[in-house]
C-alpha cells in the first residue's frame, strides 16, 4: 500500500506551478492530496491579509497563478482547519509547504513544518563554511538573516530572487552568482516556490551544492509517511 502525503500550501490548491507534481515525483509511489489555507477565499478577503510593517511576511500563489503577499497571523486558523481536513482525507503525514516559522498546530498524524529540518541539513552541509540563501522578496532578506542567526549561523549571505516574477530562472541564477562570489559553501533555495528548473539554474551559476526546499522536504515527508 502506497503512502499518502497531504500537502498544505499557505496559498490556494491546486498550485499551478507543479509543486504537487514535483513532490509526487520525488516521493515515488506516494499518493498526494493538496489543500490550501486560502482555498475558497475571494480577492477582497485575501487583500485584507496583506502584511503590515511589523508582520511576518509570506508570499504564495493563488490557483490562477497570481502571487500574493500575506501576513502569517491571518492564516494560522485556516492552516489548522486544513490540517484536520487532510487527515480526514487519509493523509498519513502532512507537509506544510512553507519554510517559514510557525507555531505548533494540533494534529493526530505526523505534521512536518520543515524549517528546522531543512536549516539543519543546510547548516550541516556547510560544515562551518558560509551558508547562502535565496528568499523571494527583498523585504524578506533581513527576516531570513534573523532566522539563520537563531540557528547559529551568524554570517549567512541572503539575497532575493522572486520565483513568481517575469524571469524566475534568471533571477535565481543571478542570486546564485552573487552567492558564489561570497565564497559560500552551500546555497539554499528558501521557498517552496523555487522549482526544479530554478534549482538547475542555481547549480550552474553557483558551482556548488544547492538544496531545494520542495524536493528535500518531499523526501522527508515520504520517509515519515512510510514510518507512520
Amino acid at each position: 500500500m502506497s503512502a499518502t502525503i497531504g500537502l498544505l500550501t499557505i496559498g490556494q490548491a491546486p498550485r499551478p506551478d507543479g509543486l504537487a507534481r514535483d513532490v509526487a515525483a520525488v516521493a515515488a509511489g506516494a499518493k498526494v492530496i493538496e489543500k490550501g489555507a486560502l482555498d475558497g477565499l475571494g480577492r477582497a478577503e485575501i487583500a485584507e491579509m496583506r502584511p503590515g510593517e511589523d508582520d511576518y511576511q509570506l508570499v504564495t500563489l493563488l490557483s490562477d497563478g497570481t502571487s500574493v503577499h500575506i501576513a502569517k497571523r491571518f492564516i494560522l486558523r485556516l492552516l489548522q482547519s486544513q490540517i484536520e481536513a487532510l487527515e480526514a482525507a487519509g493523509a498519513q503525514v502532512t507537509l506544510l509547504m512553507c519554510t517559514g516559522t510557525f507555531p505548533g498546530f494540533s494534529h493526530r498524524r505526523p505534521l512536518l513544518a520543515p524549517q528546522a529540518a531543512l536549516y539543519g541539513v543546510v547548516k550541516g552541509m556547510a560544515a562551518g563554511g558560509r551558508v547562502a540563501s535565496l528568499a523571494p522578496l527583498p523585504s524578506q532578506v533581513e527576516q531570513s538573516r534573523r532566522k539563520w542567526a537563531e540557528f547559529g549561523v551568524e554570517d549567512a549571505f541572503v539575497t532575493s530572487a522572486d520565483p513568481y516574477g517575469a524571469d524566475p530562472v534568471g533571477a535565481v541564477a543571478a542570486g546564485a552568482s552573487q552567492a558564489r562570489e561570497t565564497g559560500a559553501a552551500v546555497l539554499f533555495l528558501d521557498c517552496f516556490g523555487y522549482d526544479l528548473r530554478m534549482r538547475d539554474a542555481a547549480r550552474g551559476a553557483f558551482d556548488g551544492p544547492v538544496v531545494l526546499a520542495r524536493s528535500m522536504a518531499a523526501r522527508l515527508a515520504a520517509e515519515i509517511a512510510v514510518a507512520a
